[in-house]
């Protein structure tokens, strides 16, 4: 992730995720849980009013899109696993570089639960393996999986990106650190979760 975020940013931010995943509305969830369950990050300085409001707005957002979950009749999934991906879909616009718009995502519900491969993105990552670009490969899969909606997938793909995310860091702190044995690893953990999927 980039910067921080501004405190009003970051309280919408999370209020969404906490909204999305609660049933009662903002008033009955402070009176039910008061201020100890929103947690304001430690670099913001007190008494977080920014962050409070934006919070509550964050909340409000997050009702509409459980709401419009609830109603849903395009997906055969139950509304805990739609809020698993859509909480997913949230956590990951914070920082990730591919652009998820939430509204084309809950335009497209019925697409969360679905997986179709084609033989031409998996013969590309193929590859792109062979090559060593295992980088570009994993790129290429979270794209495919983001352009068709596949959350589901998604969510069962990203451990795979974050080992890789990992490894990178880990490089870069110890110059001295071998990455290809661990690549290796990730490599077969692709293709893996390509044959079963």
């Amino acid at each position: 992730m980039g910067g921080m975020f501004h405190p009003t940013s970051m309280g919408i931010i999370d209020g969404r995720i906490i909204g999305l995943n609660n049933s009662v509305d903002i008033t009955r969830f402070i009176i039910n849980n008061g201020l100890k369950e929103i947690k304001m990050p430690d670099h913001y300085t007190l008494p977080g009013t920014e962050y409070y409001i934006g919070f509550g707005t964050g909340y409000e957002l997050g009702q509409i899109m459980r709401k419009l979950l609830e109603k849903d009749t395009t997906s055969k999934m139950p509304l805990s696993k739609k809020i698993d991906c859509l909480s997913f879909l949230l956590k990951k616009q914070e920082g990730c570089r591919l652009i998820l718009s939430t509204d084309s995502f809950l335009d497209n519900i019925k697409c969360w639960d679905e997986l179709n491969i084609s033989k031409t993105i998996v013969n590309d990552i193929q590859s792109l393996l062979k090559e060593n670009k295992v980088q570009r490969a994993v790129n290429k899969m979270l794209i495919y999986l983001k352009d068709r909606f596949y959350l589901k997938a998604s969510i069962e793909f990203y451990p795979i990106y974050e080992k890789l995310l990992n490894l990178r860091q880990e490089k870069k702190k110890n110059k001295d650190f071998v990455i290809t044995e661990e690549l290796e690893k990730i490599k077969i953990e692709i293709q893996s979760w390509i044959r079963l999927n």
